[in-house]
């Protein structure tokens, strides 16, 4: 059933951030939907195919972007193994919780994605990047991962699906 959870979810997210995300931009950064799901899972589903999830996603994303196809599977694929430890040490069921986790998770993937094109172009600035796109969309994130974060619990109940309190 949980399989079944991320295909609906990926599906849907993916569907926003092709359709909806232009736009909501705020100050013309987008919001990255599929990320923001991968990390509000990592941090309420203890299942293996989360790492899946990240990484189809995140092939999702490359594709849809335009961009260098494998940046952002690494990198959604390296957060969401970064959030799934974040939340088996830390892991509070409220939404502020999740609100400054994902942000603080969206830096190091934006960290990490910067990364891989600074790899593949060096002339790429790369604290430039950080401060104008990442940090402005890491706060964005923080802000969407709590309607993201009722969702999935609404989801969790309806469905009755074991996220890591128990529901």
């Amino acid at each position: 059933m949980k399989l079944l959870a991320y295909v609906g979810i990926g599906v849907v997210a993916l569907w926003l951030q092709v359709t909806l995300a232009p736009y909501v931009s705020v100050g013309g950064i987008k919001p990255n939907l599929p990320l923001v799901t991968v990390l509000v899972l990592g941090l309420r589903w203890m299942d293996p195919w989360l790492f899946v999830y990240g990484a189809i996603t995140g092939l999702a994303v490359d594709v849809f972007s335009h961009g260098v196809l494998g940046v952002y599977a690494s990198s959604f694929f390296a957060v969401s193994f970064l959030a799934r430890v974040a939340g088996n040490a830390l892991y509070e069921n409220n939404p502020l919780f999740t609100a400054l986790l994902t942000a603080g998770l969206t830096l190091v993937e934006g960290g990490i994605a910067v990364s891989l094109f600074k790899l593949h172009d060096p002339g790429v600035s790369w604290w430039a990047w950080m401060l104008a796109d990442v940090l402005p969309q890491a706060v964005y994130h923080a802000v969407l991962a709590v309607p993201v974060w009722w969702v999935i619990g609404r989801l969790e109940r309806r469905l009755k699906l074991q996220g890591r309190s128990g529901i």
